[in-house]
């Protein structure tokens, strides 16, 4: 296998490993915030909040 062959090879996994991560970062990011949002709506947060 020469060295362009190899090239040919590797781009297209290294291309897919960086979106697929940078997919998973968003994901987790974007459900975390509406974690926290759903959290800070509900009634124990706002009970635990009235006690501090």
């Amino acid at each position: 296998m020469s060295k362009r062959e190899l090239n040919k090879f590797l781009a297209p996994i290294v291309i897919a490993g960086i979106t697929v991560g940078f997919l998973m970062r968003a994901y987790k990011f974007i459900f975390a915030k509406l974690k926290v949002e759903h959290q800070q709506k509900s009634p124990e947060y706002l009970e635990n909040l009235d006690k501090k």
